[in-house]
């Protein structure tokens, strides 16, 4: 299960997304990133409250970021845990999106 919560602060919309990012939230979680990316100008994905991600996971994340890369739109990844962050190191996205230990607003 995954719960989505959103916020503006200081010029950025805040997703924030806590609980598991697998083949049953996938689409959620991508949808949630993607309508985000597409009204705001910065968007932050606070990932502080997830617990795990999976491949498909991944993917979601990475449609949004492409989505804000072809929209002109500032994307960041925000407050991944140890298990999370391990996976974004693995897979080698931790060199390709832009990810920040905290909020970036």
């Amino acid at each position: 299960m995954i719960q989505v919560t959103e916020e503006t602060r200081n010029g950025w919309r805040i997703v924030a997304v806590s609980g598991r990012a697998d083949h049953e939230t996938a689409d959620a979680l991508e949808a949630a990133l993607r309508s985000a990316v597409e009204a705001n100008s910065k968007v932050a994905a606070d990932f502080s409250g997830l617990t795990y991600i999976s491949s498909i996971g991944l993917r979601s994340v990475v449609q949004a970021a492409r989505a804000a890369q072809t929209r002109g739109c500032e994307f960041a990844i925000c407050g991944l845990s140890g298990v999370v962050r391990k996976v974004f190191e693995v897979s080698g996205l931790d060199q390709v999106l832009k990810i920040h230990g905290e909020l970036p607003c």
